[in-house]
């Protein structure tokens, strides 16, 4: 048989070593998230600006401002004379 050899177990100094390290790095994730979550508030809500000269903000929660659009054969048609009828609205651009 060949020698055997004693492992000696960790010290106190070097289980809150290993302690520490993990803590630092629970902080700095931590602090990571919480800033990357600040970050991505603060460009939604600089990114949701209303046109220049909107009378009214739709917000949600609150019923949206009414609005008049024409159709293709003609006629408009008022947000306001669908009330009670489910709605949806789908505006997108193309260019």
């Amino acid at each position: 048989m060949g020698k055997r050899r004693l492992v000696r177990a960790p010290s106190g100094k070097e289980n809150q070593k290993a302690k520490s390290r993990w803590t630092t790095w629970a902080w700095v994730g931590g602090s990571a998230a919480l800033i990357g979550v600040i970050i991505a508030i603060v460009m939604m809500q600089t990114g949701t600006k209303a046109a220049p000269g909107a009378a009214a903000i739709a917000r949600i929660g609150r019923p949206a401002p009414d609005f008049t659009l024409r159709l293709l054969n003609g006629q408009s048609v008022s947000l306001a004379s669908l009330k009670g009828k489910p709605v949806l609205v789908n505006f997108w651009h193309s260019s």
